[in-house]
């Protein structure tokens, strides 16, 4: 029995951007080929880089990408992990400038800081596909044990402090809750296939 585990991925396009990526594909070509806002797929294809699920290969003035099949590399994992606390701090710091999270009926979130949110949910997905990533390579002994269980460790860290520091820096009740409904409504579930 073979367990493949196929995570649900945060963008819209990261899972048609994997399908198309099996050889060298330069960027214009994976947008044709998936079709949609070319500056959203070009996004997704750098957080898929981030997160060591492509590969990029210069070639000339074009940037090429192939989905990647070997397992991250300490140094790999290490960068993606400051990238990861990077942009954490940048969206952290963005909430943080607003004066108010709600709207004038004082019941529902202002845009703005649900585009934040999302951000911060979009970041939080991606730590989760990782390590759901790290459990399979463990699994199928593609990576040892104790250097996996030492990764998902530190991405399940990354995960608490964000959202601890989401809620501390809410300490209003009512603000507190509308975060935490947030997030609750809008989770990336995990599918996995057997």
């Amino acid at each position: 029995m073979v367990l493949r585990i196929k995570p649900i991925l945060t963008t819209e396009y990261d899972d048609l951007i994997l399908k198309n990526t099996s050889n060298w594909r330069v960027t214009n070509d994976i947008v044709r080929k998936i079709g949609g806002d070319k500056s959203e797929i070009i996004q997704a294809c750098k957080k898929l880089e981030e997160t060591d699920y492509l590969e990029t290969n210069p070639n000339k003035n074009k940037i090429m990408y192939r989905r990647k099949k070997t397992p991250q590399s300490e140094f790999n994992f290490i960068n993606m992990m400051d990238n990861m606390e990077a942009n954490q701090k940048s969206e952290l710091n963005s909430l943080n400038q607003f004066s108010t999270l709600f709207m004038k009926d004082g019941k529902r979130l202002r845009q703005k800081v649900l585009d934040v949110l999302a951000h911060i949910n979009e970041e939080v997905n991606r730590a989760y596909m990782v390590k759901v990533r790290l459990e399979y390579q463990m699994k199928s002994s593609l990576i040892p044990d104790s250097v996996a269980e030492d990764r998902i460790k530190k991405l399940d860290k990354h995960i608490e402090k964000i959202m601890n520091a989401i809620i501390s820096k809410n300490k209003n009740n009512r603000a507190a809750e509308a975060i935490q409904d947030y997030f609750q409504n809008h989770t990336t579930k995990f599918e996995f296939k057997i």
